[in-house]
């Protein structure tokens, strides 16, 4: 090929080409044909989804999900296997629990997903068959894909609702890694991928199953996997990702030969299904929802910052937005004054506090959906639009303002950004209301 270079090492191969990612080829090259035989099967097939219940004791209506896919590019020794085989197994462990008379206090449903690879399709055509049972009793999603991308660390993504419960289960489970024998998964995990005085946890995006029940009907949702050095492995996946060499002997010979990795992330799942369903109170933290909202607020003003002249000409003020999260804050906090205090011996007032809880993820959500995306309606988290599997803090505000230098009316530009500002902000006050203590 020819055109320019590529940006760095990284994407260069063992070949004595010069790996140039184009357009066009190098001269005495741009007369060369190609022939493919493609022998793909273009027909219509019946995708099945499995879905199984255990009961819950208590709060029958009440759902923790724990869903993956199955299907595969190839031999899919990663992805999705190493994930199914973690949902297997979490299913024995709870199956043992219940053959010794335990039941969750709410319902537990596992889901093995079919044609993720074809655009999420069995995870988005069962949730929009029970698109009203889920939005009036879904408590949380957690996914179970690829289990391992790499055995360097822990990687979580997950809403800050989850982020304190993520924290607290991780220090309870050994570490797997070589050096902390005797130590926590959070010990190692904060050691190789610290943020302040914790361990990072990534948002959500997309790219997955999880992405119909968070980004599109705004349940609570997470996910766990192993993987690699990102400081020091810069390519987007591992390097076999969907292709015919993703197989069990590679997973056995260079990924995680004890299986050590797949034992931690199946504790790190099972946990957060176990914690969730069986919780008296639900585990979630409005008070970290509420610090990521002034962590995420910070990043638009600054992106806001860039265009003094623009923000004075057009008349645009992040106040609203800011005093939005300022009275989310003061509600969280006074949330959690609330339930120090609640008497959990009152079903009654156990059952809304933790409606309270449940329902606030939805408050985020915008029936309208962000612009251009009807189905991302999550006004805090959604997909970035130049990678759609890295997750962006308020869509609409940051896709108003990216690159809007370059926009042929700037008037109708910046008009957009203050309707994406209200809009935000709006959400975010209503959100606060959700929290506040019941008439």
């Amino acid at each position: 090929m020819g055109g320019a270079a590529p940006p760095d090492d990284s994407w260069k191969g063992n070949l004595s080409v010069p790996y140039n990612v184009g357009p066009g080829f190098v001269e005495g090259s741009s007369k060369r044909k190609v022939k493919m035989h493609v022998h793909s099967l273009n027909k219509v097939m019946r995708i099945y989804n499995v879905i199984g219940t255990l009961r819950g004791a208590i709060e029958t209506d009440r759902y923790v999900i724990l869903g993956g896919h199955r299907d595969s590019w190839v031999f899919g020794g990663i992805d999705p296997q190493s994930g199914a085989a973690v949902v297997h197994e979490v299913v024995r462990s709870f199956g043992n629990l219940k053959r010794k008379g335990w039941r969750p206090r709410r319902t537990i449903i596992f889901a093995s997903w079919d044609a993720e690879e074809f655009g999420l399709l069995g995870s988005t055509e069962w949730a929009e068959q029970n698109v009203k049972l889920l939005q009036e009793r879904a408590v949380a999603y957690i996914n179970a894909d690829s289990s391992v991308e790499g055995n360097y660390t822990l990687r979580v993504d997950c809403t800050p609702l989850m982020y304190s419960l993520v924290y607290n289960l991780t220090k309870e489970i050994p570490s797997p890694d070589e050096g902390f024998e005797g130590r926590s998964l959070y010990e190692s995990w904060l050691k190789k991928n610290p943020w302040k005085n914790v361990p990072w946890i990534n948002k959500l995006g997309s790219g997955n199953d999880f992405e119909v029940f968070f980004q599109r009907l705004g349940i609570a949702s997470g996910r766990a996997r192993y993987t690699k050095n990102w400081k020091v492995d810069k390519f987007s996946s591992y390097p076999v990702y969907h292709s015919v060499y993703e197989t069990y002997e590679i997973v056995k010979q260079f990924y995680d030969p004890t299986f050590k990795n797949h034992q931690a992330v199946a504790q790190v799942r099972g946990g957060l299904v176990f914690e969730l369903a069986d919780s008296l109170v639900l585990p979630f933290n409005c008070q970290d929802y509420a610090e990521a909202l002034k962590s995420y607020a910070r990043v638009i003003y600054n992106m806001t910052q860039k265009h003094p002249t623009e923000l004075a000409a057009y008349s645009v003020s992040l106040e609203p937005l800011l005093s939005a999260v300022k009275n989310f804050s003061e509600a969280a906090n006074d949330f959690h004054r609330r339930l120090q205090l609640l008497d959990t011996r009152n079903p009654l007032a156990v059952r809304s506090c933790n409606d309270q809880l449940m329902f606030l993820e939805r408050a985020f959500i915008d029936p309208l959906g962000l612009p251009g995306t009807p189905f991302y309606r999550h006004v805090i988290f959604a997909p970035n639009r130049h990678n759609k599997y890295a997750g962006v803090s308020f869509p609409g505000i940051y896709d108003a303002l990216f690159d809007i230098g370059s926009r042929a009316d700037q008037r109708e530009a910046w008009r957009e950004v203050k309707r994406q500002i209200s809009i935000a902000a709006y959400t975010v006050q209503a959100a606060a209301g959700t929290l506040r203590e019941p008439a």
